[in-house]
């Protein structure tokens, strides 16, 4: 059964802001595009609830034809939602039936065109599916657990939560907190061996040690409560310096940032007449956040744009220089039984510790 979509698009509009730049003036390129409109078509709601059923391929494309049509030229709309999915698979099959007919660079071009389309189709943002609060390292985590098993999925969100990032660790030394994360590694590096294929297991570890620095930076208050900066980071295809006003108006503008939320808030509700207000908003969104921050880099004086994209690349520097903690060595990753049977007497963690962590692993790989 398919959806019958009404003209009423306003349950799906998720939000927008400005673009810093993209596309081009001049006859042939892209048509310069100053904002960037969010709808988002999924198939059940942040609890599993079933809201929708998946688009045709004919629906999908009258959607955003509609939904285009809403906007002039300099608006980019974005479309995902795993209800969209039927389209992004029939645009693939189309660039799979005539690879034969085209060049070697035609066919890079045309994979490098199948690649955007698809992350604006069907790019997942499902924020319940979120558990790092970094976009990339987050992407890479389920990316690589996409076909493992549930029990296994459960095993990784345990061992972060608990060793690698837990939000209390009252009763720890600093030694044995630091310990408990390389122990989460450990039992990452487990997983990997024994569940995962080669390239997953890369993946997943890859994930993992990122995920492991992040909480090694982590700060702890004198009642053992921990705390984490992790940036969010760019979108999945963004280029490194990509930065989300949202997150810049929020934390250096909160006038504006409530006056959008507000203005986003009334579209979503089926609020009429919003246009020119759309408009009059993010052309003073766009001067705030590019006149000057207040801070200088080497001489230049940056806007808010470009501070907020200098302290990403820092916070990401110090993160990817951290280093990880060792106090495993020798570890034997055969079965439950030899794993834990060399970890014993090493670190500082302690036998009865050691021996809750082995029946809270074999619950979770047990899918109790």
């Amino acid at each position: 059964m398919t959806m019958n979509v009404t003209h009423n698009y306003s349950q799906f509009y998720k939000g927008s802001e400005p673009l810093k730049s993209y596309g081009s003036g001049g006859e042939g390129l892209m048509v310069p595009k100053d904002t960037l409109v969010k709808y988002e078509f999924n198939t059940t709601d942040e609890h599993g609830n079933k809201i929708m059923a998946p688009l045709s391929r004919e629906e999908a494309l009258r959607v955003m034809k509609e939904v285009s049509g809403q906007y002039g030229d300099n608006v980019l709309i974005s479309f995902s939602g795993d209800g969209l999915q039927a389209l992004a698979r029939d645009l693939q099959d189309q660039i799979q039936k005539g690879d034969w007919k085209l060049s070697e660079q035609r066919k890079a071009d045309q994979a490098r065109k199948q690649e955007l389309m698809e992350q604006s189709i069907v790019h997942l943002e499902n924020t319940h599916r979120l558990i790092i609060p970094n976009i990339q390292t987050n992407a890479r985590l389920y990316d690589s657990l996409e076909s493992a098993p549930e029990e296994v999925v459960k095993a990784a969100n345990g061992i972060i939560k608990n060793y690698l990032m837990p939000h209390d660790v009252s009763g720890m030394t600093e030694e044995q907190r630091r310990d408990a994360i390389a122990f989460g590694l450990e039992e990452a590096r487990y997983l990997a061996r024994n569940y995962l294929d080669e390239q997953q297991g890369a993946d997943f570890l890859s994930a993992m040690e990122t995920i492991a620095r992040y909480g090694m930076n982590g700060t702890v208050s004198e009642n053992g409560r921990v705390t984490y900066r992790i940036e969010r980071g760019p979108v999945l295809g963004a280029p490194e310096d990509y930065v989300s006003q949202s997150d810049i108006l929020k934390d250096k503008a909160p006038d504006l940032y409530r006056e959008l939320q507000d203005l986003n808030r009334g579209i979503g509700q089926g609020e009429i007449g919003w246009g020119r207000r759309f408009i009059e908003l993010h052309q003073r969104i766009e001067r705030r956040l590019n006149g000057y921050s207040g801070t200088e880099y080497q001489g230049k004086r940056l806007t808010f744009y470009e501070e907020a994209a200098y302290e990403y690349r820092s916070w990401k520097k110090a993160m990817d220089e951290t280093a990880l903690p060792n106090a495993y060595s020798d570890v034997d990753y055969r079965d439950m039984n030899c794993f834990f049977g060399s970890l014993k007497f090493q670190g500082s963690l302690g036998e009865s510790w050691m021996a809750e962590a082995r029946q809270r692993f074999a619950k979770w790989l047990e899918g109790l």
